[in-house]
């Protein structure tokens, strides 16, 4: 069956960002967001002191997550709002993918299995912190890569190359300070930001990803209040549907590119 063509008024301003009317500038003002949330959350760290370590570590760790990525979200959006283009990052047409949708539903159920591991005592109070930290995270971590990177590439660069910078961006920023230890992190960082970058484009909305990174987030943090772990099984079979969706995002981009390109 034939893709339905988007309404003529799917998009009712320009791409992000919108102030700049050159292409090539364009996509350097938007390589530039790459640095811009680094530095907030330094700069959070420095006043907020014992921010080393794992995020996840600690109810602690968790509120001074959210607490920086509150801060960095700010930022990014009177950023976004002085250059112009907020619809263009938050929307776009939908895309058909049925075995993309297939796949992401198949992973929300899974991870949403994981809930239902037995937990230890006393867990109520970090399980509190985790779900603030995680929507916090989630929100400024996507309106920058899956939202503001990937609209504004879109303006100089082919689409596979959009997906492939703003979802090494995401990773790479994920390895500062992490060094050898952290290079499966990295690694399913990637994945996690294919995935993500599949669900705006099925979805048509920067909410898609926001939900697929919380969910991801949030099992990773409840893994740590297991009482006797999570299966081995589920573990593995989640892991499974998010590489598969990773890959369809990356087919999607290939096969079904768009072309935002415009002065």
């Amino acid at each position: 069956m034939p893709s339905t063509p988007p309404a003529p008024d799917a998009r009712k301003e320009p791409a992000f960002p919108v102030r700049i009317t050159s292409r090539p500038a364009a996509a350097l003002v938007t390589l530039g967001f790459v640095v811009v949330l680094p530095l907030v959350l330094l700069a959070v760290s420095t006043v907020l002191p014992g921010t080393d370590g794992s995020p996840l570590g600690s109810q602690d760790a968790l509120v001074r997550q959210a607490v920086g990525d509150g801060t960095a979200l700010v930022v990014v959006a009177a950023l976004v709002s002085l250059l112009g283009g907020w619809r263009s990052v938050v929307a776009e047409p939908r895309t058909r993918s049925r075995w993309g949708v297939v796949i992401l539903v198949g992973y929300a159920v899974l991870a949403a299995a994981t809930f239902t591991t037995p937990l230890r005592p006393g867990s109520g109070d970090y399980l509190g912190a985790l779900a603030v930290a995680v929507v916090a995270v989630a929100l400024v971590e996507e309106l920058v890569y899956r939202g503001v990177l990937v609209v504004g590439f879109r303006r100089a660069l082919p689409e596979w190359v959009v997906w492939l910078l703003s979802t090494a961006s995401f990773a790479l920023t994920h390895a500062l300070g992490q060094g050898l230890d952290g290079l499966f992190q990295v690694q399913m960082t990637f994945v996690l930001g294919s995935a993500a970058y599949l669900v705006r484009r099925v979805s048509g909305s920067i909410v898609g990803p926001v939900v697929l990174h919380v969910l991801y987030n949030a099992v990773q943090g409840f893994r740590t209040q297991t009482a006797d772990g999570v299966p081995a099984v589920l573990s593995a079979a989640t892991v499974l549907f998010l590489f598969a969706a990773a890959v369809v995002g990356l087919v999607l981009a290939i096969r079904h590119p768009r072309d935002d390109r415009r002065a």
